[in-house]
This record gives C-alpha cells, structure tokens and sequence, in this order.
C-alpha cells in the first residue's frame, strides 16, 4: 500500500489554513514532489521458502521522478516480525541489500515481513508488506562427521519428503549455526536427552565431537550458542580438555558416556547427570580407566560393559549404580575365557545376535595374537572365546558385526572382508580399488518398527585422488546368509571422509 507524501513544509500550510482568519496570508508557497516508489514489482505478497537454503528475491521498483538505476541514492531493508523472548514481538534486520541473497537462517514458521526503501535525499522509507513462510527440508536423514584436510565438518543426506536423500556440504555453515568445529572428527550422535536444565531448555541432544570438544546444537535449526557445549552438562572435576569418545543411549532419556578414559551414566527422570565418573570400583575403592567402547542394548539398556585397559578386565555397570563392579568368573564348566582376560581390547560392540551378546576383539599383549570372546551381558553366560585366524586380521582398521548373522566384518586399506567365527574361514567381499575405507557400521536405529533396516553393512571410503572435501561416499549392502556376496543398495558421494555417522529419526 502506497502514499504519497510531502516534505513538511505542507505541515506549515495546513497550519496557516487553520489559522486564516485570524492572520493574513504572509506569502506563497512552493510544493515540490518528492521522488516515491509507485510500484512494488517481482514481491509477492506469500513467498515461501526453505530453512537453511538459498532465498532470492529481486524487487522490481518502479520511482515516480527517476529510473532508480543510481542504487547509491537509496537505503534498503529487509525486515520480519519476531518473539522477544518476553511474550512481545520486536522488529528484526534481515539484509539491507536492494535484492535479498541469503541462505535463509529463519524455523519453520510464517513471519511477516517487510521489504524497505529509503531515499536518502527526502529520507522519506516505502515498505512493502509480505508474508514468509518458512519450511524446513532439513529434518530427518544422516549426519556425517567428515575428516576435510585433518578438520572436521559436518555434512548431511537429508531426507526428502519423495524419500530421496540431498547432499548438504557442511551443514553447520549452510544453516548459519555459529558453531565452528575445531580439531579432528570424532563422533556424532543424537538421543532424546529430556529437558536439560540451564538456558537453552534442549531436549533432544544432537552432539557432534571432536578431539578438542564436545558441541550439542538445537536440533531443529543447528544453531548454537556457547552454553551448548557438552560441558555444560556436566556436574564436577571434568578432565582438562574433555570431548566424548562415544555417547550411548540407555532408553528413557538415560545415556552412557565415555571420555578422557572415563565412563559416566545419565538419567534424567532421577536427575542424575554426567557427574563423578562411573568407573569407580567400589569393592577396590579406586578409579579405573575404561577403553573407549560402550557395550549396552540401545533404547532399553539397564546396565552397560566396560573394559579396565589397564588391568585388562571387563567391568559391569548396573541400574542407577554410582560405581561398577568387575565381572567374576564363572564356574568351571560353564567358563569359556577369564573375564580377566590380561589382554588390551581392539573392538567391543553389542548386537542383538543369538539373543543379544557383547562381541570384543582382544588382543595378546605377549603373542599379538588376536582372539574373539562372546558373552550375555544380561548374566555374564560365555559363549564363545577362540583365536581368529581370518585373513590379514593383524591389518585391520575397522570392524563391524552382523547382529542378525554375527559374522565379523573387517577392512585392509580398500578391501573389506567377511569372517565366519564358526566355519573359520575368510571371504573377501568388497575390492575397492584405490580407495580406503573410514568406517565400518551396521547401523541401530531406535524405532526399528519405522527403521527395521538392521542387517544393512554400511561402508564409507574416499578417494584419495579426489579433492578433499568431495572425495568421500557411504555404501548400503545387504547382508545374505552363507556368506554370500554382498548385494549393493545404493551409494551416495560427494562429501568428506566419514569418520562416525548417525541418523535423526523422526
């Protein structure tokens, strides 16, 4: 809506006119036009847009004294409606650019907004009203911690609402969440934490780490501020230079966590949070340094293994217990290995396999060799404890079990291989060339009713050929019976090296 307005002399005119028969007319009076905007061009009054991507608008303006070529005698301003914080509403400063180009960092939502014109010589503003409403695509899909030239960042495979999944380089810049990563990559991870106490009132935590720190952003626009950091969520002594090895979730807004050779246990329906580590043996009265593996059930946990790396044993965390106990050896006849194993521990993972076992990779400090124990975390039952005699074992760089077949899946450099701990024997499943391999997962999600894609060998590589940053990709196989060969599913590329990944379920 357009007016037409005068400079303020015509406030004096009204005035004399007011005052006419009074006073005699003193003068005449000259009434010059000012330069006005008459039309609003290329600015719908309903534009939607999407969070965290690029927004365009080019505004054709149409002036009633000149073109409005000359930029430099105009003021611009792009300005919306927001909450206060306080129950009001406050004006806010988008841009102020004649065209608006911005990757759009408002939430979902519908905001009034207001495109601004100022002539700088009358210094007279036209505003055109319009209305933004805001969708978010970035809501569901892989997080990937990547590794660009031995820094990290953050990219993502959004899920679309087609099902299909979008590549968004560094997720943290795209969505202008003022959370720079320092250091190199080491783990992402999100979980529905319950509401945190302190001023950012988060309760879904979406945590990515690196070796210098430990970051929680708010999980539906990534922003983040300096009380974010996993620190802040931490009562006591907390370790110089603390980040999280791995976070686990336990169920109903309970976690387990390792860091600093440390393990400690959350609950928020109790109000117990990452406070005095848990690695405490209370029968020894000493503190223990645990390798950094968290072997629990996800989403229904009520305990959680350890491994003492020093005294090289496994420990038991139970319930809301502030401290662990070590692992008793059973009996004669049903004792497969020494829960004591006197041996340092390469890899330890639960998986639902035969009813839900801890598989651990332990390695013989005297003899290198390398072996695999079994165990039911649930009693401690053994069920299996042998040396592994697959191919290149030694060389491996990453692991990852089957939990439907239990097959031990490993890679050298680009080759990844299958290991059938009951046949002992080896296959080669995948040959990739020039290209290395970064991680090796099957993947839990937490609603396995939605996600019931569990037996899916996800495998990320880069080629170091290729440009950092782009150089990356991540395999979906399925895993046949057998040992057959694997079947590939898709493949997406494009990105950093992936060092740790996670879904957001939704």
């Amino acid at each position: 809506m357009l007016k037409k307005i005068y400079k303020l002399f015509v406030i004096a005119t009204l005035a004399a006119t007011t005052l006419l028969s009074c006073k005699k007319d003193l003068g005449n009076y000259n009434y010059n036009e000012i330069n006005e905007v008459v039309k609003f061009g290329g600015i719908t009054d309903n534009i939607t847009a999407t969070f965290g991507k690029r927004l365009q608008i080019n505004p054709e303006l149409t002036f009633s004294l000149d073109a409005g070529t000359d930029v430099n005698k105009y003021s611009y301003e792009w300005a919306y409606i927001s909450p206060n914080g306080g129950g009001g509403v406050v004006m806010k400063i988008l841009a102020t650019t004649k065209n608006l180009d911005v990757l759009l960092p408002l939430i979902a939502g519908t905001y009034e907004f207001y495109y601004g014109v100022t002539d700088n010589a009358s210094g007279v503003k036209y505003r055109k009203k319009f209305f933004l409403k805001v969708v978010n695509e970035i809501n569901e899909g892989w997080f990937l911690m990547c590794d660009v030239n031995g820094t990290a960042r953050v990219d993502m495979l959004s899920k679309k609402t087609t099902g299909e999944f979008e590549l968004i380089k560094d997720l943290l810049g795209t969505t202008s969440s003022e959370l720079t990563l320092k250091g190199k990559p080491i783990m992402t991870y999100s979980y529905n934490t319950g509401l945190l106490l302190g001023p950012d009132k988060i309760s879904y935590g979406i945590y990515f780490g690196t070796d210098q720190s430990t970051e929680k952003v708010e999980p539906n626009t990534f922003k983040w501020t300096p009380t974010m950091g996993l620190k802040n969520e931490m009562y006591g002594d907390i370790p110089a230079g603390f980040y999280a090895d791995e976070i686990r979730n336990a169920g109903g807004n309970a976690a387990y966590m390792v860091g600093k050779e440390n393990a400690y246990y959350y609950y928020r329906p109790q109000n117990i949070y990452f406070t005095a580590p848990i690695s405490y043996i209370a029968a020894e009265q000493k503190a223990i340094k645990v390798a950094p593996f968290i072997a629990s059930q996800p989403v229904s946990a009520d305990h959680a293994i350890f491994y003492d790396k020093v005294n090289r044993r496994f420990i038991k965390h139970v319930g809301q217990a502030p401290t662990s106990t070590v692992i008793q050896d059973p009996t004669i006849d049903l004792k497969k290995f020494s829960f004591s194993t006197g041996m340092d521990m390469v890899y330890m993972k639960w998986v639902r396999f035969n009813g839900g076992e801890v598989f651990s990779i332990l390695k013989d400090p005297g003899t290198a060799k390398l072996y695999l124990a079994r165990f039911r975390s649930s009693d401690n039952l053994q069920s299996y404890f042998a040396e592994i005699t697959a191919a290149d074992f030694a060389k491996a760089e990453f692991y990852a079990v089957s939990p439907d077949l239990g097959y031990i899946f490993y890679s050298v450099a680009g080759k990844v291989y299958e290991y059938d701990m009951s046949a002992k024997q080896t296959k080669m499943m995948l040959d990739l060339g020039a290209k290395k391999v970064s991680l090796l997962k099957f993947y839990e999600f937490n609603s396995t009713v939605k996600y019931p894609d569990l037996n899916k060998l996800m495998v990320a590589s880069y080629d170091p050929a290729k440009p950092e940053g782009e150089n990356g990709s991540l395999s979906r196989y399925d895993v046949p019976p057998i040992m057959g060969d694997l079947v590939l599913l898709d493949t997406y590329t494009g990105f950093g090296k992936v060092q740790s990944i996670n879904y957001r379920e939704r």
